[in-house]
């Protein structure tokens, strides 16, 4: 396929099409970093959270009434 295009405008659409590439998976990789970041946040938070209920009743359980 890439031998069908030949000679400097050929080489040129290549660059384009793989730089295109790497935009679109630099773009991918920011998008999972941050969402990598959102859950570590929301672990803390949950973990936090159990820590003060456990903190509130006092006998390092967390106390659960149905």
């Amino acid at each position: 396929m890439v031998s069908s295009v030949g000679g400097v405008a050929g080489s040129g659409l290549i660059a384009a099409v793989l730089k295109e590439a790497t935009a679109t998976q630099d773009v991918g990789i920011a998008v999972l970093k941050k969402s990598q970041d959102i859950e570590k946040a929301n672990g803390e938070s949950a973990l936090k959270l159990i820590a003060s209920a456990t903190a509130a009743t006092g006998s390092g359980g967390i106390d659960v009434h149905v």
